[in-house]
């Protein structure tokens, strides 16, 4: 009686662990859904805003941006590869024609330089700078190389002071 005893007991333990497992994955996935829903439902706002008040698209496409390194972050985060995951985001969203305002510029080189951030959160802030630099100067490609890095480091500079690190080394927290 002893062996089914315990080979009773083994089941019973594994049955257990495999719902603990199976409860903590659908809690992530359902806090995933929750998040895509109320990023969705910012993109869609922000739509209707600019056809009401005639904006700008490219805040539509620096939220669309948001989503997109976030979703990444958030699939990298439960384990993905990188490989599985495609192209960054912050190489292949485009922009809108060769206009770009200043603003869309700095949005821009921010949304890069946090995807470069979130990929290497113990890199030298040189390192991250000009990584950021690289990736910034394949989406603007008809910018000179001076102005492109006076942006980014404009950027850096604000990302910097916004998290209040005064070591050489940058790690990335960003809300919102």
């Amino acid at each position: 009686m002893t062996v089914w005893h315990g080979v009773l007991c083994g089941a019973i333990i594994v049955l257990v662990i495999l719902n603990i497992y199976q409860f903590l994955v659908q809690r992530a996935a359902l806090r995933i859904s929750e998040i895509l829903y109320v990023m969705a439902g910012n993109v869609r706002a922000k739509a209707q805003e600019v056809r009401r008040e005639g904006k700008d698209v490219e805040i539509i496409e620096a939220h669309l941006f948001d989503m997109a390194t976030s979703a990444r972050c958030i699939l990298r985060a439960l384990g993905r590869s990188e490989d599985s995951l495609g192209p960054d985001p912050a190489l292949t969203v485009g922009t809108n024609g060769n206009r770009m305002s200043s603003d869309s510029l700095l949005r821009l080189a921010d949304n890069i330089f946090f995807a470069v951030s979130e990929e290497n959160p113990g890199a030298e802030w040189d390192d991250v700078q000009g990584e950021a630099l690289k990736r910034f100067q394949k989406k603007v490609p008809n910018m000179e190389l001076e102005a492109a890095r006076k942006i980014v480091t404009v950027v850096a500079h604000q990302a910097h002071k916004e998290n209040g690190h005064k070591g050489a080394q940058l790690d990335v927290g960003r809300s919102g």
